[in-house]
């Protein structure tokens, strides 16, 4: 993997290197739209090869991936850091063709201008070298980290092997535990930290020191292998922040967000605490008189057991059960829904498509076409914890496009994941 990957790096430097070497007049193509398309096999190369450790990953996979990251960060790091690419921007920025921009082509310009200076298109040369150096590094830990998460989640399993132990627990819970059981060839009910399995027992499960266990362990995972990380990527964060003129990391991260800065966002969670705290405490409140009247003692409630007395609360004066609704959602009637939805909004159709390469057995993947049939684009689903997936849920983009002179391109595209709470990965 390294070699091509090593390639596709030094090509995707060689086109920089010819963007700031430009002798013709700068235009929206050659400054700008060359940009956006110097890096894309690349681009489309590192973001399948980041999936593939993210959804499947193998000791093998995750070694090559850690062989290569750092040419790849490298590389993305040093792109604002570009004397020749910087000055190539602004020259661009300042003639009539860029001041003529609107819509979406002018905010690119205006996005990147920002961009680089935010990312230290400004700094001097020891400066742009040190920033260099902090964003591998980060990339190098952070996905260290990530890995300590993945790996400890993986070890952990709990082997009930009574019926008796699973009092509390729904019957798909015990079933899915069962499955999980049968398929590493044990006997009992087996329950791991994936989130339905971990949910299942700190909503349900009777047994209170199982339910502690699973808290705990939840909540430890990795801690000593990631203890020493964790303090590294907070050092490197705030030397990178102040390397760019900013207070803290807080700050840098937020500039281009809504709170703009650490002491605003701040400011919204205090102002918020304060608005909620008594309706809080008060729902805390009924909630230890609740179980008191279950138990016979009244006492501030453990973490491990809020969710259980709350969700025996709901059943006692709502007469509700989310169990209950189970039978309501199968997900392919969930996902038909959606896509009669999206079919009524949009006028399109999203048909399962058979054929199409996949890294795991549940993985579908899906067209969408207009009207008339015509293939518009195309999507994968992966809905399903597995331990070799890390956990939460998340979109990231294979291959995008855009209009070029009037004509549709296809552009390759990496997109972070953004994290999120189910366990879900559909890049498209």
């Amino acid at each position: 993997m390294r070699p091509a990957v090593k390639q596709l790096v030094e090509e995707a430097q060689s086109g920089v290197e010819a963007i700031a070497a430009q002798a013709q007049p700068r235009t929206y193509r050659n400054t700008l739209g060359a940009l956006d398309q110097v890096s894309e096999t690349l681009d489309y190369a590192s973001s399948v090869i980041q999936h593939l450790e993210n959804v499947v990953t193998s000791p093998e996979l995750r070694a090559a991936w850690n062989e290569v990251q750092p040419l790849v960060s490298e590389f993305y790091s040093r792109i604002p850091l570009h004397a020749g690419l910087w000055s190539a921007l602004q020259e661009y920025s300042a003639t009539p063709d860029a001041a003529a921009l609107t819509g979406v082509h002018a905010r690119f310009l205006k996005k990147t201008i920002d961009s680089f200076r935010r990312h230290g298109a400004d700094l001097d040369a020891a400066g742009k070298k040190r920033l260099s150096e902090i964003d591998v590094e980060l990339a190098i830990i952070c996905t260290k980290f990530g890995q300590n998460v993945l790996d400890a989640t993986a070890r952990f399993e709990y082997v009930i092997d009574n019926e008796q132990g699973l009092a509390g627990l729904p019957p798909a819970a015990a079933a899915a535990a069962r499955q999980a059981a049968e398929a590493r060839g044990l006997p009992g009910w087996r329950f791991t930290l994936q989130q339905p399995s971990y949910l299942a027992i700190l909503t349900y499960l009777d047994d209170a020191a199982v339910r502690e266990r699973f808290y705990r362990a939840y909540n430890r995972r990795a801690v000593d292998e990631n203890a020493d990380l964790l303090s590294r990527i907070l050092e490197l964060r705030r030397e990178k922040a102040r390397l760019l003129g900013f207070k803290d990391f807080a700050d840098f991260a937020l500039a281009e967000r809504m709170a703009k800065n650490g002491a605003r966002a701040l400011e919204f969670l205090r102002d918020l605490e304060a608005k909620t705290a008594a309706a809080f405490l008060r729902e805390n409140e009924d909630l230890e008189a609740f179980r008191a009247g279950r138990a016979g003692e009244r006492r501030r409630l453990d973490s491990w057991e809020v969710a259980y007395w709350a969700e025996k609360q709901r059943a006692t004066e709502f007469d509700f059960n989310e169990e209950q609704l189970r039978p309501y959602f199968p997900l392919q009637s969930v996902l038909n829904g959606l896509f009669e939805l999206v079919r009524r909004l949009y006028g399109i159709e999203i048909v399962e498509t058979d054929g199409k390469p996949v890294w795991h057995q549940e993985v579908r993947y899906y067209d969408v076409r207009d009207a008339g049939g015509a293939v518009l684009g195309g999507f994968y689903t992966d809905w399903f914890p597995r331990e070799t997936k890390r956990g939460g849920a998340w979109m990231g983009s294979f291959l995008t496009g855009h209009d070029v002179d009037g004509l549709w391109r296809h552009v390759r595209q990496h997109h972070a994941p953004a994290e999120g709470p189910s366990g879900a990965a559909v890049p498209s």
